[in-house]
């Protein structure tokens, strides 16, 4: 009688699990965001992971494209407090709105550079000023909108539906370098990324414009409470180099735009399942369990990449350390951003990410100026993986 009452308690508890996997009912405005995001999701993942790829076969040594990033990342860190100061004002999804044109410029400049190369300055600041206004905002959307009982199963199907309709981006991207060439992924990416904003204009937001300082960010970063925080963030220096260097890095290996397309879009699928599964368990587990669950394999991931020297192990090595970056990546933040507000939250710790990502590539700039770049890689990719252990402060 025992072991029947057993059978059925755990029947009874995985049916509500996963009754519960379906029982999402987002609000008006996280429906609106589920729309753009799917349609801004398929737009950039064309593009993604192919921006330093560009970089590097426009004949940019790696010194350089660090040197890029690391502009970009000062420059955006003294620019987000703006962004919020904006968002506070005009609203989160006029930001959002605001950003979009911003970020169609930005990707038309990429499409001319190779004949104007002085666009190159430019480029950096365009991309720092979209990311100002995006952002936060967008992050401020889901945790402010979002239901604070289901939160992580929210989170886990809008993960899974941005990443699952852009299981095809990086393919079809990769097919587009290889016929047309670049110039015309980002005409295409800019076309995809305007139409993506109407449905952010079909409502009126309803808001009430709040005051925003430049300091309030700084000030919730240097709150007591959040110094465990403030030395986790540093563990973001890692995504850098996991967005940068890593595609280059395959990319020279694989030889083929469409090659790394089709091994980018295979774990874009992988990472839209285990998105599900995560997202679940932090409704029901300690966020910073799993957390810790999830680092060890993203430490290995790095330490194995410079390894890769073929196709299967750079398959391999891809997907074990994308299978790891979802434990990471389902944020609790957002439960956070309920205490101190959304917004200035969500600033704040888009400023500490910037600080980590800038603090890495000016690092990378000196490495790759006297060694190497096989010496570069695997110095950028022991790197990354040491910052990922800083995870386990948050």
């Amino acid at each position: 009688m025992a072991r029947r009452e057993g059978r059925k308690k755990c029947y009874t508890s995985g049916m509500g699990n996963l009754s519960k996997l379906f029982s999402v009912h987002p609000r008006p405005e996280m429906k609106e965001l589920y729309i753009f995001s799917i349609m801004f999701s398929f737009a950039s993942s064309m593009i993604i992971i192919f921006e330093p790829v560009f970089f590097y076969q426009e004949g940019f040594p790696l010194w350089m494209i660090t040197l890029y990033y690391a502009l970009h990342y000062t420059l955006y860190l003294l620019i987000l407090p703006w962004g919020g100061k904006f968002a506070a004002k005009f609203g989160l999804e006029r930001s959002l709105s605001v950003a979009m044109p911003i970020f169609v410029a930005y990707f038309l400049m990429l499409a001319v550079l190779p004949k104007a190369p002085w666009i190159w300055w430019l480029a950096w600041v365009v991309l720092a000023v979209f990311k100002a206004l995006y952002w936060p905002a967008y992050n401020a959307v889901v945790s402010k909108f979002g239901d604070a009982g289901n939160q992580g199963t929210e989170l886990s199907w809008l993960y899974a539906i941005t990443r699952g309709v852009g299981v095809l981006g990086p393919m079809i991207g990769g097919v587009v370098v290889v016929m047309f060439g670049f110039p015309v992924l980002f005409v295409v990416e800019a076309g995809l990324a305007l139409v993506s904003v109407v449905p952010l204009l079909r409502t009126k937001e309803k808001f009430r414009a709040t005051s925003f300082a430049y300091t309030l960010p700084w000030r919730v970063i240097m709150a007591k409470g959040n110094r465990r925080i403030r030395w986790g963030m540093l563990g973001w220096g890692e995504d850098l180099v996991d967005s940068v260097y890593w595609p280059i890095f395959m990319f020279i290996i694989l030889g083929a735009a469409d090659t790394l397309g089709y091994v980018a879009s295979l774990n874009i699928l992988l990472m839209t399942l285990l998105g599900f599964v995560v997202g679940e368990m932090s409704d029901r587990m300690p966020r910073r369990k799993i957390l810790r669950l999830h680092i060890p394999f993203m430490f290995i991931g790095y330490m194995l990449r410079p390894l890769a020297g073929s196709p299967i192990r750079v398959l391999f090595t891809e997907s074990l350390s994308k299978a790891a970056y979802i434990g990471v990546r389902i944020p609790y933040f957002y439960a956070r951003g309920r205490r101190v507000g959304p917004l200035r939250m969500m600033v704040a710790l888009e400023m500490q990410l910037s600080v980590a990502k800038a603090l890495v590539s000016w690092a990378l700039v000196g490495v790759f100026l006297v060694v190497l770049p096989s010496a570069g890689f695997t110095i950028a990719f022991v790197l990354a993986g040491f910052m990922a252990l800083a995870y386990l402060l948050i």
